[in-house]
């Protein structure tokens, strides 16, 4: 037991003692309030100081040596605290043992409230440990949830990575094909967005800025492709360029605005990637000018994805908002508690 768990046993006793001696002073057994106040003291100290000694000394076993341990510890404990009792009430020890049975009362007292006592604090005990027990299954629990989580997260980034790999793979043969300069351009450029974004994209958090500078570095591998049909802007404030964010969220939302918004329309558009923060709301919006919702612009492995990893990481306190864009076009809207990331 603990220092501060035997002085709240003492203390429990100390009330438990006082009320006994208000009980037997009300029914009229003893010699007033003040004598059995001595004596349900010391004997409910001595029970109480015998029963945390063998608590002590033997480790805790059968459910017969405990009781057999707790039984010792109240006869022991009435005899110590009977005798101490009457010195302490200017009493003869002697006169314990006289014809009106003073010692034998006393004795049957001490063992009937001692075992009272007993159970309660004993009832304490197997509360605290089945609390105790009931959290340490809670912290298994919630840790091999963590670990799921953490898993998932892992899994859902290597579902995004080769994903966008193997479309980029795909454009650079076509352009190699096509347009050998363009091609070798690309393949360049796409070698150092690769040697700039894996270290951070294998990592749990990045900052604003980190995933601003991998999404630049992705948009430049497009220009390649598409010239002037794209033009893009990033809009990062300069206090948030430090705050921590979960790596490749953004990435799958600007494929999303080229591949179902501008690849496909004729004179191409604009991409505006921004960061802004109110009340303790992180709001990372990319609009473009695109052709706006279409069968795709909702589904898709990616967006998917998106919103698992919000709702792993954040609950239902990150979420994932698309809606028109004013003019033309789609905003999409990643909301995330702000500090939390």
């Amino acid at each position: 037991m603990t220092q501060r768990s035997v002085i709240t046993t003492f203390l429990y006793t100390l009330l438990f003692n006082t009320i006994i001696a208000i009980f037997l002073t009300v029914i009229q057994i003893g010699k007033g309030f003040v004598i059995n106040l001595v004596f349900s003291q010391c004997i409910g100290l001595s029970i109480c100081s015998c029963i945390l000694l063998s608590h002590l000394l033997f480790q805790p076993g059968r459910p017969a040596v405990q009781a057999f341990l707790v039984a010792t510890a109240l006869l022991t404990g009435s005899i110590v605290g009977s005798l101490i009792g009457s010195v302490l009430a200017g009493l003869n020890p002697s006169t314990l043992f006289g014809i009106d049975g003073l010692f034998v009362k006393l004795l049957l007292l001490g063992v009937v409230f001692g075992s009272i006592i007993s159970y309660f604090f004993s009832s304490r005990e197997r509360i605290a440990a089945s609390q105790a027990e009931a959290q340490a299954e809670k912290i298994k629990r919630l840790t091999s949830e963590k670990k799921v989580i953490e898993a998932n997260l892992k899994l859902l980034r290597a579902q995004i990575e080769p994903h966008f790999l193997f479309n980029t793979l795909s454009n650079v043969v076509s352009l190699l094909d096509t347009d050998p300069a363009r091609g070798k351009s690309m393949l360049e450029d796409f070698i150092r967005y690769l040697r700039a974004s894996l270290p951070k994209s294998r990592a749990g958090k990045v900052t604003l800025a980190e995933e601003m500078e991998m999404i630049q570095a992705y948009l430049g591998l497009f220009k390649v492709r598409m010239g002037a049909r794209l033009s893009y802007a990033i809009d990062l404030p300069e206090n948030l360029k430090s705050v921590s964010f979960p790596p490749m969220l953004l990435q799958p939302l600007v494929e999303n605005a080229i591949k179902h918004g501008l690849e496909s329309k004729v004179d191409g558009g604009e991409i505006l990637i921004r960061a802004s923060e109110n009340d303790g709301l992180l709001r990372l919006e990319v609009v473009d000018t695109g052709l706006g919702f279409s069968a795709e612009s909702d589904s898709g492995m990616g967006l998917s994805n998106i919103r698992e990893r919000l709702s792993s990481l954040y609950g239902d306190r990150g979420r994932l908002i698309l809606e028109e864009n004013t003019p033309r076009g789609l905003k999409a809207t990643i909301e995330v508690p702000h500090g939390e990331s």
